[in-house]
């Protein structure tokens, strides 16, 4: 097996055991187990446990930075623009639904064992939405509002919707009989209507 081959089944195997018992739960045996490699090359590749988490929380935040540099250096305007970037967050999620459990976890432990890298990836986000309001504002396609509240408006009812999948699936036919369960795309829609309405503009007064 190559090594870089062993490295990306031990970061794969990684993420799902973190996201199941989160930081503290996990074992770096049934990690490497998982891979199929020896636990030996956890530690040649990483170094600990906490070296290997933190590779895992900087791939998870790899793709959304790489839309924060795209989107940045195109011309959308800044509505779209974070239209687009909460767009992307969504699509990610299909891809690794349960991403956003451990990053839940990790808000939940206090970012305890966060690192600096992990922590400068979620400050270019904080940034990426404060440039695009403060653009938006000066340009009066948006009102003036607070970067971090509106990112939390954005970001919670993602990592719900898609932490609560099982639940829903049990729960609601219950609740709603023949109600259809909510989509993806039903949440892309919802995001989009919020994200216009928390930026429309303060009508001018008379």
């Amino acid at each position: 097996m190559a090594r870089d081959d062993t490295r990306d089944k031990l970061l794969e195997a990684a993420t799902r055991e973190f996201e199941e018992r989160g930081f503290d739960g996990a074992r770096v045996d049934r990690i490497a187990r998982r891979a199929r490699a020896n636990k030996a090359m956890i530690y040649y590749h990483f170094g600990d446990k906490r070296a290997l988490y933190q590779a895992v929380l900087l791939g998870l935040f790899g793709p959304v930075r790489e839309s924060i540099r795209s989107l940045s250096s195109g011309s959308l305007p800044p509505r779209e623009r974070l239209g687009a970037f909460y767009a992307g967050i969504i699509a990610l999620f299909v891809d690794a639904p349960t991403l956003p459990s451990l990053m839940v976890r990790e808000v939940l432990a206090g970012g305890e064992h966060m690192d600096r890298g992990t922590a400068g990836a979620i400050s270019e986000i904080v940034a990426f939405v404060r440039n695009c309001l403060e653009e938006g504002a000066r340009s009066g396609t948006t009102r003036p509002v607070n970067p971090l509240f509106l990112h939390l408006t954005m970001i919670a009812p993602i990592l719900f919707f898609f932490m609560g999948t099982s639940f829903r699936q049990k729960v609601l036919p219950q609740i709603v009989p023949g109600s259809p369960l909510p989509t993806p795309e039903d949440l892309a829609r919802h995001v989009e209507e919020t994200l216009a309405r928390s930026l429309d503009p303060m009508p001018k007064r008379s």
